[in-house]
């Protein structure tokens, strides 16, 4: 007897939310290293690709995506960012910047800014694997 497996349903309308701000969050990621790069000076970048996958259903045009969605690169990284197609920057750095921006955005909430070198090991350790998937 065989099965036959029924095709998923794509979603095609994603919800709307007006985006979290959070100030202590924004200045936390500040604290941290550039996520590519490793300096300290940093700007917050929001992702502002949607991957519903991971709960993050995109942005509105002229706003920013909730602050969860944020990591802090460096003026460069973040200048660079903004260049080119998001998806192919994050992929082009071997990063995958939803789950490193949900971890970093779980720490803190579970932490507070007790959260930092937890964060900047984690950051430090996604640097090293992006680099050895460059390097392969």
């Amino acid at each position: 007897m065989a099965f036959r497996i029924a095709p998923q349903q794509t979603v095609t309308t994603f919800p709307k939310q007006k985006a979290k701000k959070n100030g202590n969050y924004l200045a936390f990621l500040h604290s941290l290293p550039c996520v590519v790069s490793g300096a300290s000076e940093v700007q917050a970048a929001h992702l502002s690709y949607a991957a519903p996958r991971y709960g993050h259903y995109g942005r509105g045009k002229g706003s920013k995506a909730p602050d969860r969605w944020a990591l802090p690169l460096s003026a460069a990284e973040h200048t660079r960012q903004h260049s080119m197609n998001e998806e192919d920057y994050w992929r082009s750095v071997g990063i995958n910047a939803h789950v490193l921006a949900l971890t970093i955005f779980g720490l803190w909430s579970d932490m507070g800014d007790d959260a930092e070198p937890f964060a900047t090991a984690i950051i430090n350790q996604a640097r090293i694997e992006a680099r050895r998937t460059r390097d392969a």
